[in-house]
């Protein structure tokens, strides 16, 4: 019996730290999947649009000058590449105003002219590399040379940053902004109704998971919505 007492507690032992561990693994699963808390993981946008069409619009607002979108944006290209066929993605620049350390105009110019010579999508993580990784681009006037490396003379790319489509387009950008409630990057705005967030405890796949649940609850207002009726000639 003495010889047996001994190995009874080892085993109660090892029991005890099986049952704990997987204690920790249920809540971590339902952590995992709690539902996203409204107010801390996410927002309504005080005037959401109207459902329509038959996808579900994503938008990331941004900053290339933003440390944590560059490091978020790894993520987010993996779910991007996941996303079904009836939800579209884009991005849009956050352009909060002149600053020497973001550049939030500067960059949020740099993309449109990015767009109107047609290298946006090629671009787009090679410019957070120049910024984060390479040390190119220490200052705002930099920007320029930076996409250089995708084609357009940087004098000429300079000059598209300040044309006239480039300020109407940051015109309405600095006005969707505004109007989603858009105060900090990274922010993923759901079909124009829904603001979410990256916290501190959940991180960027904390985020993305909050994007998914909020496409989920999207979708089905997508799939409710009546048709337009088809106007026939008499």
């Amino acid at each position: 019996m003495h010889a047996i007492r001994p190995r009874f507690r080892a085993l109660v032992a090892v029991a005890a730290l099986l049952l704990a561990f997987a204690a920790a693994l249920v809540a971590s699963s339902r952590a995992a999947a709690a539902e996203p808390v409204l107010g801390t993981d996410y927002f309504k946008i005080d005037t959401p649009a109207p459902v329509s069409g038959a996808k579900v619009q994503v938008v990331e607002v941004f900053g290339h000058g933003c440390p944590i979108c560059a490091r978020f944006q790894p993520y987010l290209v993996a779910w991007e590449k996941k996303l079904p066929a009836d939800v579209a993605f884009s991005y849009l620049p956050a352009a909060f105003g002149p600053d020497p350390e973001h550049c939030w105009d500067d960059f949020a110019r740099a993309f449109f002219a990015a767009q109107i010579m047609g290298i946006e999508a090629k671009s787009h993580d090679g410019i957070y590399k120049a910024k984060f990784e390479q040390g190119r681009i220490e200052t705002c006037a930099a920007i320029p040379a930076a996409y250089a490396d995708y084609g357009p003379d940087p004098t000429v790319f300079a000059s598209t940053m300040n044309s006239f489509p480039v300020n109407a387009r940051m015109v309405a950008d600095h006005d969707q902004v505004l109007r989603w409630g858009v105060d900090g990057t990274p922010t993923m705005v759901v079909d124009g109704t829904w603001r979410a967030v990256m916290t501190r405890g959940g991180g960027p796949e904390g985020l993305l998971r909050t994007v998914d649940w909020l496409i989920a609850k999207q979708r089905r207002l997508h799939t409710a919505a009546p048709a337009h009726p088809t106007h026939r000639k008499r």
